[in-house]
């Protein structure tokens, strides 16, 4: 009777684990390592634009405060001692404004511009000078104003500037150190390359 291959062969050899290839650990030590410095850049790419979103909404209360101001100091130099004189009914609305932007608060921001814009145009009524080409020019100024307080309702990230810089520092921070991983695992998989060919 013929014997078999199988039955001729030895245990151990009919039933060997494949081997991995040479060289496969230090290979995948370089994959993942790549993959952490990749996962970290998209990490500091996504942190760079939530920065500048906050960056950009912060700016929004800024304007709001600071076209406040201008409203306020375009009264003051007005050659209508009426116009002068309403200044002090709507000084206090601009501080308020003024206080608000500076606490990075959007909708303390926004409410603070409509009521100036408010208190702007009753004081413009009240001088008897809203319908003069300078009351509608300073009208037209509130009518902005309002604009402005819309957008600084909606910048919700201005708040949030110092945070998302701290988590800019810290993305930054992890891909540096993933970065110095990739080379030496690189080199080790390079170098167990070359004594399989040398």
């Amino acid at each position: 009777m013929a014997v078999s291959v199988l039955a001729a062969l030895a245990p151990s050899q009919a039933f060997a684990a494949p081997q991995a290839p040479p060289c496969t650990k230090k290979n995948v030590a370089y994959l993942d390592a790549q993959d952490r410095q990749e996962d970290a850049e998209a990490k500091v790419t996504v942190a760079e634009k939530a920065l500048d979103q906050a960056r950009a909404d912060r700016a929004k209360l800024d304007k709001a405060a600071g076209f406040g101001d201008q409203l306020v100091a375009y009264m003051q130099r007005s050659d209508s001692s009426k116009v002068r004189n309403a200044v002090y009914s709507v000084h206090g609305g601009a501080y308020e404004l003024h206080n608000a932007a500076s606490k990075h608060d959007p909708v303390a921001t926004a409410d603070a511009a409509v009521k100036l814009a408010d208190a702007t145009d009753k004081a413009l009524t009240d001088a008897g000078v809203k319908d003069t080409p300078e009351g509608r020019n300073m009208r037209a100024g509130t009518t902005k104003l309002r604009t402005l307080a819309e957008d600084a309702r909606k910048a919700t990230e201005a708040p949030n500037v110092e945070t998302r810089q701290s988590e800019l520092d810290t993305a930054r921070s992890e891909l540096t150190d993933a970065a110095k991983t990739v080379r030496p695992a690189r080199d080790a998989y390079r170098d167990c390359l070359d004594k399989l060919v040398n």
